[in-house]
């Protein structure tokens, strides 16, 4: 980037008062409006069209939404060319060679924390895996931890056994090609074992993968059109033609922003879990109630006399007049229409929550 270009890029920034003070404002109203779409249109897939305007949930919603477009496109980049970098100014040899499987290593790692931190639920982290079928079980967050130590090892072990190489062996060349290059390979290998390995023990991740290809074409899509803006911003050194450039590419952009919430209502968001601003319920309620029109239910986790009251249901919405709920045979959620059931709340005496039994709906 030239520094013709950089003034460019920042004349019009300054044109539209783009301070820090404002960055912020604009990130947290897009993280707000990204959110707003997101809850809207995947509420009203259930009948659920009064939506409330003010909800800092939207925030959270936007907020993960964000992450998983950014680990789908600029991370991968962005671990190539740090690594490439450092690896050339490090006088390092193989480049190429050294980036890419650094590369693969440092992404892999990136994408089963953040997966971890936005998919996996409590039942999920503490299941027990008979690893190869050899009779011996572990928890997963186990395994997921010595995965995590393996990898550190490998990002920050192996770098220094290389510069130690290059510094005091005369025979660089044979110890790369048997011990440097070896352990690369073997460090990609184990990190594509262990995605296969989380594959085969939570099925729902392959058609979570299957599914999400519609959002990852999508964010592919945005993030490369909005390079190729700032690329022809670069190119354009009249104000004027800026402002033409920016009014006829900001629709294509919302275009394809609003095309990107939809790939991820439709195939993403329903396997992340309520808490983390998505729609798979964690929780099963009892609904309390004096109507008479409800049979009786026992509590015994609660109390030890019968009520009024049905359950167990899975709430997916609430308002400030009515809660919005799914019954528990509602076997499809992941493929098929979830039948809804409104209740207004002065209806309802109180409510018992309690964790999903067995694996949920996934």
């Amino acid at each position: 980037m030239t520094a013709k270009a950089n003034k460019i890029i920042i004349e019009f920034f300054k044109e539209l008062e783009l301070t820090s003070k404002n960055l912020i404002l604009f990130i947290a109203s897009f993280l707000y409006f990204s959110g707003y779409l997101i809850q809207s249109t995947s509420l009203r897939n259930f009948g659920i069209y009064r939506i409330e305007i003010i909800k800092f949930q939207y925030i959270e919603v936007g907020f993960t939404f964000i992450v998983l477009i950014l680990l789908v496109t600029l991370v991968p980049i962005g671990c190539y060319f740090a690594h490439f970098r450092i690896r050339k100014k490090s006088g390092l040899p193989h480049y190429w060679i050294g980036a890419i499987g650094y590369m693969i290593n440092t992404y892999n790692l990136f994408t089963i924390i953040a997966f971890s931190a936005i998919f996996i639920t409590w039942k999920e982290w503490s299941l027990m895996i008979d690893m190869f079928d050899l009779g011996f079980a572990i928890k997963y967050y186990k395994v997921f931890f010595a995965y995590l130590g393996y990898a550190m090892v490998i990002l920050i072990g192996l770098p220094l056994i290389e510069r130690k190489v290059v510094e005091k062996s005369n025979n660089v060349t044979n110890i790369y090609m048997f011990i440097i290059e070896p352990l690369r390979v073997f460090g990609v290998i184990i990190a594509l074992l262990f995605d296969i390995f989380l594959i085969y023990t939570f099925p729902w991740i392959g058609d979570l993968l299957v599914t999400g290809l519609t959002f990852l074409g999508a964010s592919i899509s945005l993030v490369f059109i909005i390079f190729v803006i700032i690329y022809y911003m670069k190119k354009l050194g009249d104000g004027r033609n800026l402002h033409v450039l920016g009014a006829i590419s900001s629709t294509g952009i919302l275009v394809l922003l609003f095309f990107c919430i939809n790939a991820y209502v439709f195939s993403v968001v329903r396997y992340i879990p309520m808490n983390r601003g998505g729609r798979l319920p964690i929780t099963e309620s009892y609904l309390v109630s004096n109507d008479s029109i409800y049979g009786k239910i026992k509590l015994e986790s609660f109390i030890k006399d019968e009520v009024t009251g049905f359950g167990p249901v899975y709430i997916i919405e609430e308002t400030q007049d009515f809660i919005f709920i799914v019954s528990p045979d509602s076997l499809s959620w992941f493929n098929d229409w979830a039948s809804t059931c409104a209740i207004k709340k002065n209806t309802i005496k109180y409510i018992n929550n309690n964790r999903i039994s067995e694996n949920g709906l996934r």
